[in-house]
């Protein structure tokens, strides 16, 4: 089992994990924009200081330059005032005279000239937007010198102003006050007003990078998709669900050399699973035919063998004893064989576990009533998985000789199949000794096995099954054969004596 440190080092590299690869990229993507945007608001922070600055002496020297006028204002000098306000504006700047009310905690305020015209009601969404900045209160408390505004102010036009400086001075007509401003046309680029991630440079460079980091994760997503396709379609193949290649399910040409080599990997298992299974055929004929000819040739001499001969006749038992062992190793030999090729090349199809089960127990009638042991069965019917039928009959077998070989006479066996949960378990249960706590994992392991060479307990000289004849491979080969079918075995104890198996197989809905 792979320790949590290698487990971690795996998925957490960069270079190995693409998931991890894609986090990570997707931090940097996050970082460096988060790095640039505080640099930009410096740099704008800056321009607009400079703006402010620059707008604030403006006010002042306009306020300077109104300054005589005002200091001899009466009602009929109006029209000299307006017109030099209209002198001093030009294109895209709005200037507006105010007189502040003679109360000094009073915010009333009169528009004395504007340029360009502008009426009493035009003027008013900026006389609610300084008394909201408090400068209408604060004005004529001081009325001397200038101050930098940061304000929006939508117009009736549609269109944003931008008010950039206040400057008051006090005459003998009471306090007045030069209000600059812009049309947002004319400051297109400043952030005057708003927070800067709305200006028009951060929102198109929000779009430009955010359109890179689409692009690059799509990259990402795509070549892990395909990747996961590849894995769905190798599932498909192990269990027999699907018959198309690697080759026809890629979609992205980088890929069209793995999705080849997978065909050529995936057509030399199946070549190298059908040798097997001719091979082993071969052998087991080759190696059938001289135990068979042998066997029937003991059968003569044992009849030639006078009665008080019994040296001749304990050497004849030990060849046929012999020959019967080498039968049983021959057999188990194929079995492995076929084993190993239905590993390589595993075809699958839907089994309806419970009818198998069912058949298979009446294989088994003989042995059992022979040693004297009751087989209960609660089988759920319909119950399926997908897999091999020899894979499944040779765990089966295997379950089943295994519990009848350690079951006392006269003792019981119970075979339970149900659906729990996503998985169908086939539980056997028998009487037996069980098993050392410290050997329930080893009795799974190739050719363990802790029995006696005639446990008393049982009739051994009557059974003559395959399986009856041990080698320490029959829980071995369950084992391998589950895990090919995708399950888990586990043994354990029962509290009562005995030994309960438990096999877990995924189902197939």
């Amino acid at each position: 089992m792979a320790r949590p440190f290698d487990l971690l080092r795996r998925y957490l590299s960069p270079g190995r994990s693409i998931v991890t690869s894609l986090l990570i990229l997707l931090i940097a993507c996050s970082a460096v924009p988060l790095i640039l945007y505080v640099q930009f608001r410096k740099a704008d922070e800056d321009k607009r200081t400079i703006v402010l600055r620059s707008a604030q002496q403006q006010a002042a020297l306009i306020m300077n330059g109104l300054r005589p006028l005002l200091d001899q204002f009466n009602p009929s000098s109006i029209i000299l005032v307006a017109d030099a306000v209209k002198a001093m504006a030009n294109d895209g700047l709005t200037i507006r005279l105010l007189l502040h009310a003679a109360e000094p905690e009073g915010e009333g305020v009169f528009l004395v000239a504007a340029a360009p015209d502008e009426t009493q009601g035009a003027f008013e969404p900026v006389r609610q937007k300084l008394s909201q900045l408090g400068l209408l209160t604060e004005a004529p408390k001081t009325c001397d010198g200038s101050a930098p505004i940061e304000a929006r102010i939508g117009t009736e036009t549609g269109s944003n102003e931008l008010l950039f400086a206040i400057a008051s001075t006090r005459t003998k007509a009471g306090c007045w006050s030069v209000l600059t401003s812009w049309t947002e046309a004319t400051y297109l680029e400043t952030s005057i007003g708003r927070p800067y991630w709305q200006s028009s440079e951060m929102r198109m460079a929000a779009m430009v990078y955010g359109g890179l980091a689409i692009l690059v994760v799509g990259l990402f997503l795509s070549v892990w998709l395909h990747l996961r396709r590849f894995q769905r379609l190798a599932y498909d193949l192990r269990a027999g669900r699907s018959s198309d290649s690697f080759e026809t399910l890629n979609r992205m040409p980088e890929l069209s050399g793995v999705a080849r080599e997978f065909d050529r990997l995936i057509g030399g298992l199946r070549s190298s699973a059908e040798l097997i299974r001719h091979v082993a055929e071969e052998n087991i004929h080759a190696l059938k035919t001289p135990v068979a000819t042998i066997g029937q040739l003991v059968v003569p001499l044992r009849q030639t063998v006078p009665q008080g001969d019994d040296r001749s006749r304990e050497a004849l038992d030990g060849i046929s004893r012999s020959l019967d062992k080498i039968d049983r190793i021959i057999s188990a030999g194929r079995r492995m064989d076929w084993m190993i090729a239905d590993l390589l090349d595993p075809r699958r199809q839907r089994l309806n576990i419970s009818d198998l089960l069912n058949d298979a127990v009446v294989d088994y009638e003989d042995e059992l009533e022979l040693a004297g042991i009751t087989l209960e069965r609660n089988i759920a019917p319909g119950v399926h998985v997908r897999g091999a039928e020899r894979l499944f009959d040779a765990i089966l077998g295997n379950l089943i000789e295994n519990a009848i070989s350690f079951s006392p006479r006269d003792g019981r066996i119970r075979l339970t199949v149900r659906a729990a949960g996503a998985n169908a378990e086939i539980v056997i249960e028998d009487g037996g000794p069980g098993v050392p706590p410290d050997d329930l994992e080893r009795i799974f392991e190739q050719n363990f096995s802790r029995r006696a060479a005639a446990p008393a307990c049982t009739s051994r000289n009557t059974l003559t099954a395959p399986g009856m004849h041990h080698f320490g491979m029959g829980l071995w080969f369950v084992r391998r054969n589950t895990e090919a079918m995708g399950g888990t075995v586990q043994a354990e104890n029962i509290a009562a004596g005995g030994l309960r198996v438990v096999v877990s197989l995924p189902l197939e809905r």
